[in-house]
């Protein structure tokens, strides 16, 4: 059969695709396509544990088996069981986490550089308080502010919804306790030995990223990652926005999706360490605007067209049960700054955590995504730009693409002539992530095999036709984890082109606006899961990175995520974070002059 007469299976969130045959299932597509799905009964259908979600395209009816393994809600939302659907056409699926037997690598790990906590919004006081009697029957809130004001903390108001339980918890802890206020404000009573605790969330719009805080002693408890699985209805924001838009009651099944997955996290986070998710009494979220506005359920539409205005860029406290989160009834949600439509809280966070805007110094600091926000630090003044780089580098329209999981080609280099892959988890290669695409077209340009349009040099090893133009040969069928060659193709290197270009362009603009060379340059900063793999050197060879000193260059992991917990740790630092917005001057670069023509020169490697 022809490659044309097959048909496309495209795997969200590990961003792999294979094509097959119409009389074969998506399960075996998956085992094709080297994606561990979950299959105890080997895919005969008598487990139901290879579910999954058809995104988009048409396939074979529901059979009598996925009827009695799926719920009402499931079918509704369009579920399957991967070994029981057939493709009609090309079909876009979602593997949700509980079907899949491996896990995509999440980056945590950022600076270490954790605010002190006694400047924390939230404090506590133990408690010793007489019982009401006859002659004493001050209310069991009096009695509170009044104990508390006996220990030096002034108590103004109480938190309403701790008010259903405050009576029954303070006879049960027999008036010995722990009262938790958020500045004035009364938020939780807790047994007297209870750990403070904060939750720090880094939502992105592939990842979440998630740290449990004692709040007493600047400790991290526990921390883990997940997909966002918002992926599901769209690989980047502007597609969940076009869904939000076009489906009745789109923003709250996007914005339940998140929560639930949230709420998974914090049971998990405080299961690890054996502690109650009551104890979580301060929580700070840092995300791109559009996330934002999902995490609250925020009208999105404006932000899906020119001029891309954001329903709010203020820093914002929410009840967090107002959000449906499983932590303590008084808790708040802090979500800090947003800058504009396409740059969010997250890179604020970014920024806060590595200092660059208290230094004096010219340092420019990204954070690389299907959206790169960029900014650039000079003489006090800080401009920043927000470039639509697209989702190449998490793997996503790369043929043998695909995210930073088990078998996923993560290193490259051409050693005498021939490609020397390395693999996460050392496994056989299944297809390729993006620090892996990015170290393969930058050997590829050092050594000849293409040229600085991308066109493979047809007289070289490994470069053979395609079905459309030539390709590279990276492992052959029978190293690989598959049954299929894993290579790299020309439309590849053309989507890596696309992304670094527009990079590179965001990078340039905010130079020239500043009115600095790249040589200015002092310190270089690359933050986020991507940036903590890629190779810079690489990255300067294709054209993305300017050509400085390599020893400029500094990796700094999941900043964003530092940032939420400093500003867990720090009432001062949300301060600080309201007066470095005001000071940050927004490029646009689609209405920048000579945008369009710094893109084009920019499009080549």
């Amino acid at each position: 059969m022809r490659q044309s007469d097959l048909l496309q299976i495209d795997f969200e969130p590990i961003g792999k695709r294979i094509r097959i045959n119409s009389n074969q299932s998506v399960l075996e597509a998956a085992q094709m396509a080297g994606i561990q799905i979950t299959a105890l009964c080997g895919g005969n259908g008598t487990c139901g544990a290879c579910k999954i979600r058809l995104m988009s395209g048409t396939s074979s009816p529901l059979s009598d088996t996925e009827k009695k393994f799926l719920s009402e809600k499931e079918i509704k939302e369009n579920y399957r069981l991967a070994c029981k659907a057939f493709p009609k056409s090309d079909l876009k699926i979602f593997v949700p986490p509980e079907s899949l037997s491996t896990s995509q690598r999440l980056q945590l790990e950022g600076i270490k550089n954790i605010s002190d906590s006694s400047d924390c919004i939230i404090q506590r006081t133990d408690l010793c308080l007489s019982q009401p009697t006859l002659s004493d029957p001050r209310s069991d809130l009096t009695r509170i502010k009044e104990g508390l004001s006996e220990n030096g903390h002034l108590c103004t108001r109480c938190n309403y919804n701790i008010l259903e339980s405050l009576s029954d918890s303070v006879r049960r802890f027999n008036w010995k306790f722990c009262a938790v206020q958020r500045e004035d404000e009364l938020v939780a009573v807790l047994p007297s030995k209870s750990r403070i605790l904060g939750l720090a969330i880094d939502i992105g719009s592939t990842k979440i990223a998630a740290y449990l805080v004692d709040l007493e002693i600047s400790a991290v408890l526990s921390k883990k990652g997940i997909t966002n699985p918002q992926i599901s209805y769209g690989e980047d924001v502007v597609t969940r926005i076009a869904y939000a838009d076009s489906h009745p009651h789109g923003r709250e099944i996007l914005q339940e999706k998140l929560i639930t997955a949230l709420n998974n996290l914090i049971r998990e986070l405080c299961t690890e360490v054996g502690e109650n998710s009551e104890q979580i009494v301060e929580i700070v979220a840092v995300c791109n605007t559009a996330i934002h506005h999902f995490f609250l359920n925020l009208p999105v539409r404006q932000l899906g067209v020119m001029p891309f205005i954001p329903a709010i860029t203020d820093s914002i406290n929410v009840p967090a049960g107002k959000l449906g989160l499983n932590v303590a009834p008084g808790a708040y949600v802090y979500l800090p700054n947003n800058v504009a439509g396409y740059i969010g809280a997250d890179h604020i966070a970014m920024l806060l955590a590595t200092g660059i805007h208290k230094l004096s110094k010219t340092e420019m600091a990204l954070d690389i995504g299907t959206n790169t926000e960029i900014s650039l630090s000079h003489k006090g003044k800080i401009y920043s730009c927000s470039c639509a780089s697209g989702p190449a580098f998490e793997g996503a329209h790369i043929q043998n693409g695909m995210r930073a999981s088990t078998g996923a080609i993560e290193k490259a280099q051409m050693i005498d002539g021939e490609m020397k892959v390395q693999t996460i988890d050392q496994e056989k290669a299944i297809g390729i992530c993006g620090s892996g695409i990015l170290d393969i077209v930058g050997s590829l340009r050092a050594s000849g095999v293409i040229n600085e349009r991308g066109n493979f040099n047809r007289q070289v090893k490994n470069v053979r036709p395609a079905e459309k133009n030539y390709e590279f040969v990276l492992v052959n069928k029978e190293d690989s984890g598959t049954d299929r060659d894993i290579t790299v193709t020309r439309f590849d290197i053309n989507e890596i082109i696309l992304a670094k270009s527009a990079i590179r362009t965001g990078i340039d603009i905010l130079l020239k606006e500043a009115n600095l060379q790249p040589s200015d340059i002092e310190e270089f900063i690359v933050a986020g899961a991507f940036g903590t793999y890629l190779s810079v050197e690489n990255a300067i060879r294709i054209g993305m990175f300017p050509n400085i000193p390599i020893e400029r260059y500094r990796q700094v992991g999941n900043a964003a995520g530092t940032g939420a917990i400093d500003l867990l740790l720090s009432k001062s630092l949300r301060t600080e974070c309201d007066k470095l917005c005001k000071r940050i001057n927004y490029i646009e670069l689609t209405s920048y002059p000579d945008f369009r023509q710094i893109l084009v020169d920019n499009m080549r490697l």
